[in-house]
């Protein structure tokens, strides 16, 4: 019995829609063009870094 990986018989579903088409990251020299579900003016890999807040501990960079 053979296993082949496929897609899903009929269309392929469309696109996300872009809000603004020339929305793109505001870090200088980037070009990456952003999502209409991307609140932020930047991209994620120009995005401040934030570090969630768990059982009312903050963590701090490097611990687990």
């Amino acid at each position: 019995m053979s296993v082949t990986k496929g897609t899903r018989p009929g269309r392929q579903p469309s696109a996300s829609k872009a809000e603004d088409e020339g929305r793109v990251c505001s870090y200088a020299g980037c070009r990456t063009r952003l999502s209409v579900y991307n609140r932020s003016d930047r991209c994620w890999q120009h995005a401040e870094v934030v570090f969630p807040t768990f059982r009312g501990k903050r963590l701090r960079p490097g611990r687990a």
